[in-house]
């Protein structure tokens, strides 16, 4: 279906009919819902509001995570905590870390919306990417008790030394400017968590200009503190490049007392998973990865590497080769993979390895799914490093080469005799943009180059090669024992269970007179693998399902989490005009400015996140989904290794949910936290599922 668009008068009467039908839906009633399309779950708690909304760009609105953590909003609810981004456990309770209003970013970061059309109110969302001062959400932490059912916001009034954190948490290494505040989001976004006795750790994320990191903070360094700080940082990193790189701060918790311990810092793009691994001697290690990424606007060339904490309960911010706790154990090999997306371990015979999946580094090796050396007695060291090779490389499967340059490998876990993976594809920043990096700016393809300008005569061309170059989340596994069986053929121990037997492949013409690419052309090809998938198309036939966002074995059972990238076009699309300032405007010294004043019709012209949309009410049409389910979160659960996975399609029926981030065991007990593209009013922000079948 892709690369197919919708035309003429029936489009429009299609759309009119499905939206109405999407909005009938999504007011029915939830419970009655859930308990015939979710019975396996039941909401176990959901995110708290933190803010109170009277409008778009109005100064009654207020954020205030604190304040809301106790007391309801004066207007209407805001939940600004979108995501259940991390996720961990430490006796009774689930400690987690959100991202704030994430669908009023990604698609001006990975769908080419222009920046004045993400400034728009909803009847479910209100998103301001340039807001007035002291409206900008902010990702928090929370403690989730599961035999109580209290939330407890993380900060000054809640736990111990909570006016340090929130000190921390509010404060950069460097100072922004005002025009790079205006649109940087504050604080940190806690992308990766793990506990290890009674310390409890959060990543907390963000960026800063690689100029102003060595200006303001590289350079008043002494020799000796500059000599260890540098070990952060690739070899012969360049400090005078323009752009960003990411920044990331390790808090760290006593679980226990609930008292906050102080932080550790690095300068990776972005730290996704912790681990505990246990060691052959009996012992344990908490492990993460830290690497390159462009998810925002970072260059792209940070470190990448494997760290274990190495610090004491008593002391756990010190000690290690930066005397803050942690060690770099990889060799400088890894350096040529991406950031680590999840990993495992990985028992064979009396040998235990870690598995991992790496996205792509965008100036280093693709996507690679990725094996270590046999874990040493006591664990990675410094000294007795991690040493990864590829078993997989995206490449090998999708057969446009640069297009798979641009993937990542996402979710993983072992299930029966099977090894299963994922892929995520960051919307447009995905293929699209590799293609129009390699063949406009490197080959300057005159006709592809033009698109970039959103010419109103190119929508059809523009339309044709978003939709051919978009990818969808694709599903692999192997058997275990082929893990270590470099000599079994690629197509013969990998097998695809979801996604494209064939795929377009860009193809330069060449100009025969002049020499060089003179246009270009689009050819279906087989995969790499040479398979037909074994349950069906890419994203579980659904254009929008982009990541195989979390993988957990649980109850006999394989449960697979998927993050829907159309959810919230469904309703940014049906109310354009719902607010006078609709896609219209920037908020610039304390007023709106009407930079855009047509940007009610821009927003659904030669517009990438537009063609998505369509191509997914395309999908209902052929009868794959309904509107209701096109626009939800989706749970696949594979009840064994033969059958097709169970699909839950109407995310857990709140129809604000459009995916599974992570997930948290508790003894028998296992939680599934969501994302939701609401953050406006009850139904919206995160939630936990408890599955029944865990426990009475």
């Amino acid at each position: 279906m892709r690369g197919v668009a919708l035309s003429g008068e029936s489009t429009v009467y299609a759309l009119t009919l499905l939206m109405g039908l999407w909005f009938m839906t999504a007011a029915a009633d939830d419970e009655t819902e859930a308990s015939e399309s979710s019975a396996p779950f039941v909401r176990a708690f959901t995110a708290l509001p933190d803010g109170s909304w009277a409008g778009l760009f109005s100064d009654r609105n207020q954020i205030n995570p604190v304040k809301y953590a106790t007391l309801a909003p004066e207007e209407k609810i805001f939940k600004s905590a979108q995501y259940a981004l991390s996720s961990t456990v430490a006796g009774n309770e689930i400690w987690y870390g959100t991202a704030a209003s994430v669908w009023c970013y990604w698609p001006y970061i990975s769908m080419k919306m222009p920046l004045t059309l993400m400034n728009y109110e909803t009847p479910n969302q209100g998103c301001q990417l340039t807001p007035p001062a002291g409206q900008r959400p902010q990702a928090q932490i929370y403690i989730a008790n599961v035999d109580s059912g209290e939330t407890t916001h993380v900060g000054p009034d809640t736990i111990g030394n909570g006016d340090n954190f929130w000190r921390d948490v509010q404060s950069g290494l460097v100072e922004r400017s005002y025009l790079d505040s205006l649109i940087s989001m504050p604080g940190y976004t806690y992308r990766g968590a793990g506990t290890l006795g009674d310390l409890t750790f959060f990543a907390g994320s963000n960026e800063f200009s690689v100029r102003s990191i060595k200006t303001q903070w590289l350079d008043q360094l002494d020799a000796v503190q500059r000599a260890l700080e540098l070990k952060k940082f690739p070899r012969n990193f360049d400090f005078d490049q323009d752009g960003n790189i990411g920044y990331n701060r390790i808090f760290v918790f006593d679980n226990k007392n609930k008292a906050y311990l102080g932080y550790a810092e690095f300068f990776f793009d972005t730290v996704r998973r912790f681990q505990v691994i246990k060691h052959p001697d009996g012992g344990s290690g908490l492990y993460f990865f830290g690497g390159p990424d462009q998810s925002g606007s970072q260059n792209g060339n940070s470190l990448s590497a494997m760290l274990r904490w190495v610090g004491t309960h008593e002391a756990p911010l010190k000690g290690g080769m930066f005397d803050n706790g942690f060690d770099i154990v990889s060799d400088s090999s890894f350096e040529q993979f991406g950031v680590v997306g999840d990993f495992r371990d990985f028992r064979h015979d009396t040998a235990t390895r870690i598995v991992a999946s790496s996205w792509y580094h965008p100036f280093g090796q693709p996507a690679s799914m990725l094996l270590s050396n046999v874990i040493p007695e006591h664990g990675f060291s410094e000294k007795l490093p991690a040493m990864f090779h590829s078993f997989f490389q995206y490449t090998d499967y999708d057969p446009d080469p640069v297009a798979a340059k641009g993937a990542k490998f996402a979710a993983n876990e072992f299930f029966g005799d099977y090894f299963y993976f994922g892929s995520y594809h960051q919307g447009t920043s995905s293929a699209y943009d590799h293609i129009m990096k390699e063949y406009c700016e490197v080959h300057e393809i005159a006709n592809l180059c033009q698109l970039r300008r959103y010419d109103e005569d190119d929508i059809e061309r523009h339309k044709d090669f978003m939709t051919k170059t978009w990818r969808a989340a694709s599903l692999f596994r192997m058997k275990k024992e082929h893990l270590l069986a470099p000599a079994v053929a690629m197509t013969d121990k990998v097998q695809l269970l979801y996604g494209n037997e064939s795929d377009w492949v860009f193809t330069p013409v060449t100009n025969t007179e002049q020499g060089g690419y003179a246009d270009y052309q689009f050819v279906l090809e087989q995969n790499g693998l040479a398979q037909e998938p074994l349950f069906g198309g890419d994203g579980f036939g659904h254009e929008g399902m982009v990541y195989t966002f979390t993988l957990v074995a649980h109850d006999e059972k394989l449960f697979l989490g998927t993050w829907n990238a159309a959810a919230g076009l469904f309703d940014l699309f049906s109310h354009t005009s719902y607010s006078p300032w609709n896609h219209r405007a920037l908020h610039v010294l304390g007023l709106p400015i009407p930079l855009n004043p047509f940007g009610q019709s821009k927003v659904v012209e030669n517009n990438p996140a537009y063609f998505l949309y369509q191509s997914v009410i395309q999908g209902v049409e052929t009868g794959d989904y309904d509107v209701a389910e096109a626009s939800r979160g989706w749970l696949l659960v594979f009840e064994d290794t033969v059958s097709p996975p169970i699909i839950y399609k109407n995310g857990f029926g709140n129809p604000c949910n459009n995916g599974v981030r992570n997930f948290a065991k508790l003894g028998t007990d296992m939680y599934l936290g969501t994302t939701s593209w609401c953050n406006l009013e009850a139904a919206a922000g995160l939630e936990y599922y408890r599955y029944l079948n865990s426990s009475p």
